[in-house]
């Protein structure tokens, strides 16, 4: 049975995603600062991304309590309080550097680590017919900078350069994929509001399912699927 990974599991898209990759057959392990599930079924593992050093940590107790991952999302974020009159909404040095972690540090880490067990599970013939996946929950901001989403552009624009690295520079002879996941409205606009859970766990499952790589930013909506929109939108 296929090991799936899913860090930073709340009840919309993640819940959405630990039943959809369930029925499909993989062994689902969470984790999570929050334990949301039955932990018989779905094995937990409490974690806080704004710890990047426990990643490692994370894996390696996945690998020998679960089986080694073919399927890694990474779901979890940190956006940033409103702080009066800070341009950057940086409200302490040690704030900063929590959501920096969240946002981009553990999904490198994490990365880095799920490689490590794809080609470990290639190397002993356990890859499956569908490859391994690396998946992260991304949004518009890698695109086009916002006011008052500082914290999170970041996090999420230097996380994108990552995935468009593994994708297309770093390890595109293996039967591995890596995608930065990014829902939009039909006109092209980022989700702000109204996150269709069920199609992101359809979206994740079938690419998951794909050995070959596709788009790495893979932007879709619920009616047009997968699509590349123009950049011109705006959120007012």
């Amino acid at each position: 049975m296929p090991v799936a990974l899913l860090i930073g599991v709340g009840e919309n898209v993640g819940r959405a995603t630990v039943a959809k990759f369930a029925a499909a057959g993989y062994k689902v392990a969470i984790a999570s600062r929050t334990e949301r599930f039955d932990s018989s079924k779905y094995p937990f593992f409490k974690f806080d991304a704004a710890d990047s050093t426990k990643v490692p940590e994370l894996f390696s107790r996945v690998h020998k309590e679960v089986g080694v991952p073919s399927v890694v999302l990474y779901n979890a974020y940190a956006g940033a309080p409103k702080t009066p009159g800070s341009v950057l909404d940086i409200d302490t040095v040690e704030g900063f550097q929590q959501r920096l972690n969240a946002n981009t540090v553990s999904p490198v880490i994490a990365a880095d680590e799920a490689v490590k067990g794809f080609l470990k599970l290639e190397a002993e013939g356990k890859l499956g017919p569908e490859g391994a996946t690396y998946l992260f929950t991304g949004n518009g901001l890698n695109e086009k900078a916002y006011p008052g989403f500082f914290n999170l552009g970041i996090g999420k624009t230097a996380t994108a350069y990552m995935i468009d690295s593994l994708a297309n520079t770093t390890l595109n002879d293996k039967p591995f994929s890596f995608y930065y996941i990014d829902e939009r409205d039909k006109t092209g606009r980022p989700m702000t509001a109204g996150v269709n859970a069920d199609l992101h766990a359809d979206v994740f499952l079938e690419l998951a399912r794909d050995p070959k790589q596709g788009p790495w930013m893979y932007t879709f909506s619920r009616e047009t699927g997968y699509k590349v929109f123009s950049k011109d939108w705006t959120l007012e």
